[in-house]
């Protein structure tokens, strides 16, 4: 797999185990929205936050970064911890459109 690939799985995957010092990146952007059930983004602020990381993410144009997320197993990927990414609020355009990691629901004590 490549390394650009590889990369963006690495990113969800470290949010879907709530990594800590990514959460605390994340809740720092205003542009995500980030509560105890999900995280919520839309495309092109994944993107500018991704390529402002300076890592693998910094010489990739918008039209690639929309090819690699869709042609990508996050979803299965992030599966494997209990997360999966969703549509928040579908706008008919990818673009536009808010996208959701979500956690699973913390389990209730029964009396």
């Amino acid at each position: 797999m490549p390394a650009i690939e590889q990369a963006l799985i690495s990113f969800f995957e470290q949010v879907a185990q709530k990594d800590k010092a990514l959460l605390e990146t994340l809740v720092r952007e205003p542009c995500f929205s980030i509560d105890l059930a999900r995280w919520c983004f839309t495309l092109p602020d994944l993107h500018r936050f991704l390529q402002q990381r300076g890592d693998v993410f910094s010489a990739l144009d918008y039209q690639q970064f929309r090819k690699l997320i869709f042609n990508n197993p996050i979803n299965s990927a992030v599966k494997v911890h209990g997360a999966e990414i969703t549509i928040a609020d579908n706008q008919t355009n990818v673009d536009k459109s808010t996208y959701a990691l979500v956690w699973p629901a913390s389990p209730t004590v029964s009396r």
